[in-house]
């Protein structure tokens, strides 16, 4: 089973519509490396995964797990979150992840406005 956040990356540097808004090389997983936190690289994009548990049993075994992820986008404008807001709307939900809050605010350490969505999906799971 891969990590939720990997699923994730894999989805979004497979997608034209992402390809062409921005460069693919400032999609990232986990953390944003220093040197690529400048204005001139925007947008960027980092994938965190939120939580993943076992949530569906029967007869005391699991057989399916709930995974939670956030994607970060930094832009210079509100506009482009806007753009950006729907096209991972679009993208997850045909990915089978779905969106369940989200968030847009000022980055106070680099001049970027960021907006954090987070997406849920479930996997059934089989235990041999």
């Amino acid at each position: 089973m891969t990590l939720p956040a990997k699923a994730v990356y894999d989805i979004l540097m497979g997608s034209p519509e992402i390809a062409n808004m921005m460069n693919r090389d400032m999609i990232f997983m986990i953390d944003v490396p220093e040197d690529d936190q400048q204005v001139l690289n925007a947008p960027i994009i980092r994938i965190n995964e939120i939580n993943d548990y076992q949530d569906g049993f029967a007869s005391n075994k699991p057989f399916s797990v709930s995974f939670s992820v956030q994607i970060d986008v930094w832009a210079a404008t509100i506009e482009q979150l806007a753009v950006f807001r729907d096209v991972l709307d679009k993208i997850m939900t045909e990915n089978e992840w779905g969106q369940y809050t989200g968030v847009i605010d000022k980055d106070p350490d680099i001049d970027l406005y960021r907006m954090a969505r987070r997406y849920r999906a479930v996997q059934v799971i089989h235990f041999n």
